[in-house]
């Protein structure tokens, strides 16, 4: 029988890799589990269309409701873990997404659907601010970066998990049967949960003698919060409209419906490759300098996508396309984490994510209106250049701003 971990005394908590590893394990197969979830919908979404006899740009409520509920979660998810604990609400949020995926399965029209994935998203959205903030805060200061790149890497992870399963189990099972593994898994980690996670830390007492979101505008943190929001929403609304949609597009540039599912895990595969090196890079570079070198290869990955044709090279930039673009949404966790202390790391983490996930509603939107407009694929490609000039601008903007001095007790 296992003994459930408490978190106390401090940020830097677990003192043993006995300790530090169960909770970093944990938190990166929930993301991983996130990310399945999470990408299911992009290459199950034609097989539905077709099915259900709607063109594909009909899906576009179910990808924005999606959307709004991580929204919802990332938002709840510090507030909640202050009142709660870490350890409740991360098995509260366990339990929705994979009940929220499994009921999916039964939806039988687009309301339905989306109604379902609303729900699903809330857990999904809650997940990632308390694995990030729970597996940062049981290692060193010098290591919370590239843990929690680590951390977010699981989204990628689990959308090549996604791709690789998405083909097989649609042929053979129906689209129905991504949801329902999709669903199962993730209650498979609940006794993990239960002995492992970390119920509840000193960072929620020292935050609930103050408002945590206003803490996250408190003195030097105000710009870069709004910096940080900022960059979060350019990003996410370039990399879910690419997300999203690149099945489709490809479909309609003339690629076989069978083959949607393998582009969806060669752009996740691209993520998850970039997001490794970045986990490395930024030891070198620091976290801003990394994005910046991340922004500008994807970028190039656009133009060149956005120039050519449909060929044997087409999954080649693709991969490139993930990863110049989903390292960049791993990094806004990374830059929440170097900005914040411990008492504001999980809500910081939190509403940077919500402010990116804003974005990935107005991104799918997007590109589905773009789409019943009857843009080519190369034009909607290249619309997707503009907000990472943007990124890649704010990103200079934090690099002028400088560092910040965190301490772990107070506001710095």
């Amino acid at each position: 029988m296992c003994k459930p971990v408490s978190q106390e005394g401090g940020d830097h908590v677990a003192n043993s890799a006995v300790s530090i590893w169960p909770i970093i394990v944990i938190c990166f197969t929930i993301v991983v589990f996130d990310g399945l979830d999470t990408i299911s919908i992009t290459f199950v979404a034609p097989t539905i269309a077709n099915i259900w006899d709607m063109p594909a740009s009909a899906m576009a409520p179910v990808f924005m409701a999606a959307s709004i509920g991580a929204v919802i979660g990332y938002i709840a998810a510090g507030p909640m873990a202050i009142r709660l604990g870490d350890r409740r609400v991360m098995l509260l949020s366990v339990a929705v997404f994979s009940i929220g995926s499994l009921a999916s399965a039964t939806a039988t029209d687009i309301m339905g659907l989306a109604t379902l994935r609303l729900m699903t998203s809330v857990g999904l959205g809650a997940v990632l601010p308390l694995a990030v903030g729970a597996a940062s805060s049981v290692v060193s200061p010098a290591r919370r970066s590239t843990t929690a790149i680590f951390i977010t890497t699981g989204l990628s992870a689990g959308g090549v998990l996604a791709g690789i399963l998405g083909g097989p189990l649609i042929q053979n099972y129906g689209w129905q049967s991504i949801f329902i593994v999709g669903g199962i898994l993730p209650l498979l980690l609940l006794p993990a949960i239960v002995c492992f996670f970390p119920a509840s830390s000193r960072e929620h007492t020292v935050a609930g003698k103050e408002n945590a979101i206003l803490g996250l505008f408190a003195g030097q943190l105000a710009l870069r919060t709004i910096l940080l929001w900022l960059f979060a929403f350019v990003v996410f609304v370039e990399a879910y409209a690419v997300l999203y949609w690149t099945p489709t597009l490809l479909i309609n540039w003339g690629m076989p419906s069978e083959m949607a599912p393998a582009s969806a895990a060669v752009l996740s595969m691209g993520g998850l490759f970039g997001g490794v090196i970045l986990v490395f890079l930024v030891v070198e570079l620091s976290v801003v300098r990394s994005l910046m070198v991340y922004g500008a290869f994807g970028l190039g990955c656009i133009l060149i996508f956005a120039h050519g044709s449909l060929d044997k090279t087409t999954m080649m930039v693709v991969f490139g396309i993930g990863a110049g673009l989903v390292p960049c949404c791993m990094g806004q966790a990374a830059l929440a984490v170097s900005f914040y202390p411990g008492h504001l790391r999980a809500t910081g983490v939190g509403f940077a994510a919500a402010a990116g996930r804003i974005g990935s509603v107005v991104g799918p939107g997007l590109g589905g209106a773009v789409i019943a407009l009857g843009w080519s694929t190369q034009q909607i490609v290249l619309m997707a250049a503009v907000p990472s000039i943007f990124s890649v601008i704010i990103l200079v903007a934090i690099h002028i701003l400088g560092p910040i001095d965190i301490q772990d007790s107070q506001i710095a």
